[in-house]
């Protein structure tokens, strides 16, 4: 059974950037296959998400310092002020 869910919902979408090392990038081409073909966007997305519920220290960390935010609660993000990026979308297929 899957761990992350393969069902993409519709949110406001923000650009991420990020380098892998060549095993990591593997295993998540590897994974998206498992899943029938998922976007790393949504995988990578899903396994933060999970990440974020799961870890009790951030979560401390986050009820301490953003009053308000715990659990479920979108987390601050910073903002590229530049506006370089906007436009830009990642690849997202395997």
């Amino acid at each position: 059974m899957a761990l992350i869910p393969k069902v993409e919902p519709k949110q406001e979408k923000k650009v991420v950037s990020a380098r892998l090392d060549e095993e990591a990038h593997t295993m998540l081409q590897r994974y998206a296959a498992f899943l029938g073909g998922a976007t790393h966007e949504n995988n990578i997305g899903e396994s933060l998400k999970r990440l974020f519920r799961r870890d009790k220290e951030f979560n401390q960390w986050l009820g301490k310092n953003h009053s308000g935010s715990a659990g479920n609660s979108e987390v601050p993000t910073q903002t590229n002020t530049t506006g370089k990026n906007a436009a830009r979308t990642a690849p997202t297929a395997a």
